[in-house]
């Protein structure tokens, strides 16, 4: 008879006590909108911070508008994100760290999870000064700008958490500065913000949700046109191309859509100059390369249809939330949240059905647009986890995360999340799940074909499961299916795995030994074989004995004093010795 022992190559540490800060699947990158900054979800991240532990908030700040002149819009001269000098200040740029007062910042990062842009110029440091500020409307420029100033900061934020890809949150003209970021292409369909265009996931992005975004336009800031309206939000480039249809202009010879997002010649909205002509916005360089007499390829499809243009399309291989809301205070004649017309906030086929179709789906709320970012509960159901195998989130070994069980569309109960676990050459792993009042109710394994290898119900918060990775796979996949009630949301489960290996064992006899149960609580018993008298040294994972004893067949011992975590237990006897691995968790 063979005996095997059994190598847990990872700490295991239980999520009571043991893990000081939580972590999110991927790391949450927040994008404000117009004349917005990061503290447009400054509720929501605190309250993320604190509610779940999820560790420091961390800000990106860049410049828009960095050779401070509002009538030229170039790329490579108006978009900072590094340290600079500017009329001899040093204006200082990238990571920092989340506080209000700009005397406060720590030029780095710390936390893992919470992360948000800033483009509003009076919050970088060195840019504001007491009777001026540099870098007007920064956080009102072009939306190829802040495309690309987020790509950007997802590369930081990959190298600096080790992450493989990121979450996007955006609200408003946020939403649409991500759709930038994935859409946007040059002339041979190259994708010009992407980490890595040559591949099919080289944005790094593995979840988008928006809220109260304009997805389709918003015409509530004023269209300065023939009046020359002395408004300077509305003379703005982030204003100019969140226009969905513009006033009548004397170089329009069709239809006076919006350029930026419906496509369509710069020259289309110039200024018509002289005493009796418009003034326009400050500048009509929607892609800001030097040039204002180009042709623009828009986002969308065409100011006839609801969809993204295919020419230029959303990537499929991410999960989409359209986060939408009607707030009754907004009576003037349209339906919406105050700025943006319900109807714009989302894409939809002619069936009104959500697309990209299959990946996407929405949620609506009754808050003021300028709340929306406050609004936590709404973002925490619009950053679900996905259900689809083939969007499934990746989880390395010993990486513990959070994840919620919420309500779904048109408030369905049943909310599925799926994730990989990557065991690499190991051909068993152990799945540690620990979800208290989270709604969790069955966990179910798939091979990597999503055949089904193993199914159970959870009646205790804490479970452990061994699963043997079928052959030449390099993983599996497990759902966690539960049941969404008002209060799962605020009770996150928490769960990761450890890989094992198995490696054969001398045979002393025929000996053998088990200890049951393991997991255990600290009170442990151990069933010897074919051995008389037997010593019991343990270790913890750093190698330092923690306690010895002698034991026969059947012994019951308490180990409660021990704290939670893997532990090695050498058994010593006549013929030889054996090696066993015990799991506390409480």
């Amino acid at each position: 008879m063979k005996n095997y022992l059994i190598f847990i190559l990872i700490v295991l540490c239980a999520s009571q006590g043991i893990y000081s800060q939580n972590k999110l699947p991927y790391p949450v990158i927040f994008v404000h909108g117009l004349t917005g900054s990061e503290k447009t979800f400054a509720t929501s991240m605190e309250f993320l911070r604190d509610s779940y532990q999820l560790g420091d908030i961390n800000v990106f700040d860049a410049v828009l508008n960095a050779d401070n002149d509002l009538s030229t819009a170039l790329l490579e001269n108006d978009v900072k994100w590094e340290n600079f000098v500017f009329n001899d200040k040093v204006i200082y740029l990238g990571p920092r760290n989340y506080t209000d007062n700009k005397d406060d910042y720590v030029q780095e990062w710390t936390g893992s999870s919470i992360f948000a842009i800033n483009f509003k110029e009076e919050n970088i440091k060195g840019a504001s000064g007491f009777f001026y500020s540099y870098f007007d409307q920064s956080n009102q420029s072009a939306i190829y700008k802040q495309g690309y100033a987020l790509g950007k900061m997802i590369q930081e934020v990959l190298d600096f958490t080790g992450a493989d890809k990121v979450v996007l949150v955006g609200h408003s003209m946020g939403g649409l500065c991500i759709r930038e970021y994935l859409q946007r292409t040059d002339e041979n369909g190259v994708h010009v913000n992407w980490i890595d265009p040559t591949v099919a996931d080289g944005h790094k992005v593995a979840r988008v949700a928006t809220f109260g975004t304009p997805h389709l336009g918003s015409n509530t800031s004023p269209d300065p046109t023939k009046s020359d309206i002395p408004d300077v939000q509305g003379k703005s480039e982030a204003n100019r191309d969140l226009i969905w249809e513009y006033d009548s202009y004397t170089f329009c010879n069709t239809y006076p859509q919006g350029i930026y997002l419906f496509g369509g010649n710069e020259n289309c909205i110039a200024s018509e100059g002289g005493f009796f002509g418009n003034s326009t916005f400050y500048n009509v360089d929607v892609n800001c390369n030097g040039s204002e007499t180009d042709d623009i390829i828009g986002i969308n499809e065409g100011p006839d249809s609801q969809s993204y243009n295919p020419e230029m399309p959303l990537p499929l291989n991410i999960k989409y939330t359209y986060m939408t809301s009607i707030w009754l205070g907004w009576d003037i004649g349209l339906v919406g949240d105050g700025a943006v017309d319900i109807n714009k906030q989302w894409l939809y086929d002619q069936d009104r059905n959500p697309v990209p179709l299959g990946i996407t789906d929405t949620l609506l709320t009754d808050v003021i647009h300028t709340s929306e970012g406050s609004d936590y509960y709404t973002l925490i159901r619009g950053l679900d986890e996905p259900n689809q195998f083939s969007l499934a989130y990746t989880l390395e070994p010993d990486n513990e995360i959070i994840g919620f069980v919420t309500f779904q569309q048109n408030g369905v109960e049943i909310d599925e999340d799926v994730f990989k676990l990557k065991s690499g050459n190991n051909n068993a792993i152990a799945f540690v799940f620990n979800g208290e009042s989270s709604g969790v109710n069955t966990i179910q394994f798939y091979d990597l074909n999503e055949n089904l290898i193993q199914s159970k119900t959870i009646t205790n918060f804490i479970d452990t499961t061994i699963i043997n990775i079928p052959a030449n796979d390099d993983g599996i996949y497990v759902k966690l299916i539960g049941t969404a009630s008002s209060t799962t949301w605020e009770n996150p489960y928490k769960i990761h795995f450890i890989p094992y290996v198995t490696t054969e064992m001398p045979n002393y006899n025929n000996a053998s030994v088990s200890i049951f149960p393991n997991p255990s609580n600290g009170i442990c018993e151990f069933s010897l074989m074919n051995i008389s008298d037997c010593y019991i040294k343990i270790f913890n994972t750093n190698g330092v004995e923690v306690f010895r004893s002698e034991i026969t067949n059947q012994k019951e011992l308490d180990l409660s004093f021990l704290s939670n975590g893997i532990y090695t237990i050498k058994f010593d006897f006549d013929s030889g010795s054996l090696i066993q691995k015990l799991v506390i968790i409480r």
